[in-house]
């Protein structure tokens, strides 16, 4: 699994427009074949930055999403932004969920 970040600072009145960019991308995107989530995010901190975060099932399917036109228009998002914007493609080899918690949890204290 791939998992894309990418944050972006929006310039001056400008947040509305990214959200609405990303938002009016987020079904057809989720369509594509291999993509498993598409989730927007709206920072309240001192940047107010909006974050976009992206899983896709392989390499190839991330690739092909990379080329569509609905990537070209996050590119265009991404020109609204007032400042450089962070991206990051994460390549997870395995994950955990509650198991891993109630593990860590059960363990006898003084064992970290």
């Amino acid at each position: 699994m791939i998992v894309g970040t990418l944050r972006i600072q929006p310039s001056a009145g400008r947040r509305r427009d990214v959200v609405d960019v990303l938002r009016s991308l987020q079904e057809p995107v989720l369509a594509q074949p291999g993509c498993a989530a598409f989730c927007i995010y709206e920072e309240q901190g001192p940047d107010r930055a909006v974050v976009l975060v992206e899983r896709w099932d392989s390499e190839e399917t991330l690739q092909a999403h990379l080329r569509s036109e609905a990537y070209r228009r996050i590119l265009g998002a991404i020109e609204l932004s007032g400042a450089p914007p962070e991206i990051c493609f994460d390549h997870v080899s395995a994950s955990e969920g509650m198991d891993l918690v109630e593990r860590s949890r059960n363990r006898p204290s003084g064992n970290t």
